[in-house]
């Protein structure tokens, strides 16, 4: 049997707008909006570690 990889479910809210513009490029690269804030999470991660974007 395979383990889950993603075991934590998180919601959150977007604007009307925002919803559509992600919605329409997940449909477009027929990915899930799941998998595509998994991806955007992880690279905001990767540039938080490398100290790009920190206004500290």
């Amino acid at each position: 049997m395979r383990k889950a990889i993603h075991t934590r479910p998180l919601t959150i809210s977007l604007t009307d707008a925002d919803y559509e513009r992600v919605r329409k490029i997940t449909d477009d690269k027929n990915i899930s909006m799941a998998e595509w804030f998994r991806d955007a999470a992880k690279m905001k991660l990767e540039q938080e570690e490398q100290g790009v974007g920190n206004n500290d």
